[in-house]
């Protein structure tokens, strides 16, 4: 378990209070293409091919299973929000379905912590049920996926198809990822029935790049429209400032808790 710290100097996730990767790695290949035409790899590979090379001795697309941390959160008496796919994809094609259920499993009977769940791979959030304690989301998608430069038009259709199995799944909180914002969103997010979406700013190294102002507000619009919570990465620049969690008595919650 990796505690994020919260301060300036820190460059930890400000959404969550710990990381926990019983899974590592990832075969997404994710780049961002920048404002200024530079090309932008995935943090996690680069955390894991430039500061900890000794726990990837293999590189980052490979697999690595760690039942070792698979107890941890256990441990952890105080309620706490824990991102459990910060070095991976839980729901990665390559990912066996018993460590999935392993891990779940483990959420479950850690009923006092929030436990974070972020994939690029929605269709396979399908095959598994998930403890109420999970919140389920989905990140908006890359310029390149798999090696592939995505069109505009096939990530309109990632988002639409991602949204689709949002609302399939049953979940106390469905979230969405969108950092960084790097086109007009919105209006594919009207009928989204989000919980919360985190927002940022696109990066490359330690270089910014803000998104267009009016793609920010229309995306604020909606999901205000809607009763979405917000929650601002810190690399953002915003004027009115949100930091908002979904509230956890919602109606969806005490729906998805008294299905259990």
């Amino acid at each position: 378990m990796n505690k994020q710290y919260k301060s300036p100097q820190s460059r930890g996730i400000e959404w969550t209070d710990f990381t926990w990767n019983p899974v590592r790695g990832c075969q997404h290949a994710c780049r961002w293409t920048m404002p200024d035409g530079s090309i932008a790899e995935c943090y996690a590979e680069t955390v894991a091919e430039r500061v900890a090379q000794r726990a990837y001795p293999n590189g980052f697309e490979h697999h690595y299973w760690n039942p070792k941390v698979l107890e941890e959160p256990l441990k952890m008496l105080s309620p706490s929000r824990i991102f459990l796919d910060s070095m991976s994809d839980l729901m990665g094609h390559w990912v066996p379905t018993e460590q999935i259920e392993q891990v779940l499993h483990i959420c479950r009977t850690a009923a006092q912590h929030s436990f974070q769940l972020l994939t690029k791979n929605a269709p396979r959030l399908l095959e598994f049920d998930f403890p109420p304690n999970v919140w389920v989301g989905v990140s908006a998608p890359p310029s390149f996926f798999k090696g592939r430069r995505l069109s505009q038009s096939q990530q309109q259709r990632m988002v639409e198809r991602q949204l689709r199995v949002l609302r399939e799944v049953n979940a106390p909180i469905r979230w969405m990822s969108i950092e960084p914002l790097s086109f007009d969103i919105a209006p594919l997010l009207t009928e989204s029935q989000l919980e919360w979406v985190v927002i940022g700013a696109a990066t490359n190294g330690r270089a910014t790049y803000q998104p267009d102002p009016t793609w920010v507000q229309k995306l604020l619009n909606i999901l205000d429209q809607q009763n979405t919570a917000v929650f601002f990465k810190g690399n953002l620049e915003w004027d009115e400032w949100r930091e908002e969690f979904p509230h956890p008595q919602s109606i969806r919650t005490q729906e998805a808790e008294a299905a259990w």
